[in-house]
């Protein structure tokens, strides 16, 4: 195949840098007093803390800067205009540019020959013939730095490490970091291994930089510091499904020191043919990265997919199933979602050998992907994994002596399928708020169910906090009152009865406080509050009856799985400590926050996921049967969740079983094994 090579950003950026300084800078249209949010990238550290004193009445870095950034020489400031332009003029200062936005890339004619395959869920694995792929154990993992909105944690969905860098939101439960979903639905294309839908390499070592927030948005400088987090955990590639149409010289500085650093970045190409523009958006335009174009079941361009010359390759993208919300399966669209599958057979071919080069993968991918025509809508084609993996050895040696990978053109027969009916499910909602569809049953609102989940953790809500709200995050006691007891199962009946009134039309104040044994007077009041708040909401007031329930029961399952974040004890030194979220070194803790950390004591969250999935069974008329309080129970795996030796234990979940009238004899004899009082 002749190697299609991206055209240098030469020109491009001829073009941006037209009426800028040398540093790079181009003074903002704004007013001049107007302040607005700027990078500075200096020439180094000597000079970044000289230009941080020089310029100190105008720089003001205290809050917006991280070792991460600092280490880099970047610094983040709100300035005026005026003042940006003074500092640009510095000699010691290589650029100055505004802190624009990033925003995911999820929405919703080719001369080869094709043969359709009729209906088919995996049809996105099989028409890159990475299906039959072994993805089997290695000695050394290649390892995956996820840059996006976080990845809730669920069953099959293995995260290495995790690291939130959005400011002033450290408060949240790992079960429901991704509030949007697009992480989580990016990174089950890759890793998941929860048998609805199959990732394509579970081998994979997957770090998570949590920086989109609910907008699926983020400011350059996080997008920098995240870049900059990955590179210092060494890893092999960095997934990237976000882009901006502004070009940025601090960007483009942490790409090359990641490729420097011989990482090998993916980016979504963008989904700009929507707009009729088909821009390629930064970082996938630059050179040095490989940009991914989004492509249908018919192996046809998709209409929203970017084109341009800077596009290198195009992977299944549109009406894709994906994992989101609680493991349940989506259909969703767009560039973003045609990443993963490059990062995935990427990190398969490179798991052969990690030894091997960026360089040689990248070019082993471009040079074996199959032809499909043109060259700014497909790039070098649709790739193809198994041609890449039977062309290996021959690239190698290639590589090897210096020569450009040059492979025999891959001229397969395009393998099609008939999707129409994922297609048809997310076309409705192909919007700037987001590409996705649930194939849920019993039509459960998950977007709505979400929103309640991750709805006590914000500070609108009124309830943030365990130690003040307790109530509403799983905590045992009310520490402001005397310690007073707090029934998290009563607490969670509550919300769950209070949820199937908003399903009737009705309101909380159905629901009387003789309807829970075991809640408190206190407690009772508590959530009456927060669901009279609530109603006064105007999201809520829009809600239908039935994601008014969702909401609710989204609250209620916030409480039951923070439970096992803010409730449970461990064994250490021969002593039960409980896990808090304070550095205590007599009780082994090294780290902040370990009660929300799913590394710690991870069975925790095995357990909070089954309550997870109880509340959404419940929802869905599946436990109609069972009593509420049993949605903190395991039933499916007793000999796993109540071993004689449990790795943690639920302060007073028996006594507080009692007070909620508990009957069932193997729940009560499971929460005994668990129990701590």
């Amino acid at each position: 195949m002749r190697k299609f090579r991206k055209y240098t950003a030469t020109a491009l950026v001829a073009m941006m840098v037209a009426g800028m300084t040398m540093s790079g800078y181009q003074p903002a249209d704004v007013s001049a007093s107007q302040e607005s949010e700027y990078i500075i990238v200096t020439k180094d550290k000597k000079s970044m803390k000289t230009v941080e004193s020089k310029y100190n009445t105008m720089i003001d870095t205290q809050e917006q800067n991280t070792d991460f950034l600092k280490d880099e020489n970047v610094l983040v400031s709100k300035m005026t205009a005026k003042e940006a332009d003074i500092v640009n003029k510095d000699q010691k200062v290589v650029s100055v540019e505004k802190n624009t936005m990033v925003n995911a890339s999820e929405t919703e004619s080719t001369t080869a020959a094709k043969e359709d395959q009729g209906t088919d869920s995996q049809w996105n694995l099989k028409s890159i013939h990475v299906d039959k792929a072994k993805d089997t154990a290695t000695d050394e993992k290649v390892k995956v730095a996820l840059l996006d909105s976080g990845i809730d944690y669920q069953e099959g969905l293995n995260v290495k490490e995790r690291v939130n860098l959005i400011e002033d939101d450290n408060e949240f439960s790992p079960m429901f970091e991704d509030s949007s979903n697009h992480g989580t639905s990016i990174a089950s294309l890759i890793v998941s291994n929860n048998g609805k839908v199959k990732g394509i390499n579970k081998n994979v070592e997957l770090y998570s930089a949590r920086i989109l927030d609910e907008n699926k948005q983020a400011p350059i400088s996080r997008v920098v510091e995240g870049i900059y987090w990955a590179i210092d955990k060494k890893v092999n590639i960095i997934s990237i499904s976000f882009g901006t149409n502004q070009y940025s010289e601090a960007l483009k500085q942490a790409i090359d020191e990641a490729n420097a650093k011989g990482i090998l970045v993916i980016a979504a190409a963008g989904n700009q043919g929507e707009n009729g523009t088909d821009n390629v958006e930064y970082p996938a335009a630059f050179e040095n990265v490989v940009a991914v174009g989004s492509v249908d079941s018919k192996a046809e361009v998709s209409d929203f997919s970017s084109t341009g010359k800077e596009v290198d390759v195009v992977a299944p993208g549109e009406a894709v199933r994906a994992t989101g919300a609680f493991g349940e399966t989506m259909v969703t669209s767009g560039t973003s979602m045609a990443v993963p599958h490059v990062v995935g057979a990427a990190s398969l071919l490179w798991q052969k050998d990690t030894s091997k080069s960026k360089d040689f993968i990248k070019d082993l991918l471009e040079e074996s992907a199959r032809n499909l025509g043109d060259k700014e809508s497909y790039g070098n084609g649709l790739i193809d994994y198994e041609y890449a993996e039977k062309q290996y050895t021959k690239a190698e040696e290639q590589y090897e002596q210096g020569q450009d990978i040059e492979l025999k053109d891959n001229t397969k027969t395009i393998k099609t399928y008939n999707n129409s009916s994922d297609e048809n499910k997310v076309s409705g909602t192909w919007s700037a708020k987001g590409h996705q569809e649930y194939l849920t049953e019993n039509n459960v609102n998950i977007p709505a169910m979400k929103d309640g989940a991750v709805y006590p953790d914000k500070d609108d809500s009124g309830v943030p906090g365990m130690t003040e709200n307790p109530d509403f995050h799983g905590l045992y006691e009310r520490r402001h009152s005397g310690n007073e007891e707090v029934n998290y199962l009563a607490s969670y009946r509550f919300m769950i009865k209070i949820g199937n009134e908003y399903g009737k039309g009705k309101t909380y104040t159905s629901v009387s406080k003789a309807d829970i044994p075991g809640l408190t007077d206190i407690s009772y009041s508590r959530i009456r509050s927060m669901m009279a708040n609530l109603q006064k909401k105007s999201f809520f007031k829009n809600y239908s009856n039935a994601n008014k329930k969702a909401f609710v029961f989204g609250v209620a399952m916030h409480t039951s799985t923070d439970t096992f974040a803010h409730s449970t004890y461990r064994y250490y030194n021969g002593t039960w400590y409980s896990i808090t979220h304070a550095i205590n070194e007599e009780k082994g803790q090294y780290k902040k926050n370990e009660a929300d950390n799913s590394k710690f004591v991870p069975e925790r969250f095995d357990m909070a996921y089954r309550a997870e999935r109880n509340t959404l069974y419940r929802y869905q008329g599946k436990r109609s049967d069972v009593a509420v309080c049993h949605d903190f129970h395991a039933a499916n795996d007793p000999d796993k969740y109540y071993p004689s030796n449990p790795a943690f234990k639920v302060k007073r979940i028996s006594k507080y079983g009692t007070q909620v009238h508990l009957s069932d004899a193997n729940v009560i004899a499971h929460f005994a094994t668990i129990n701590y009082n």
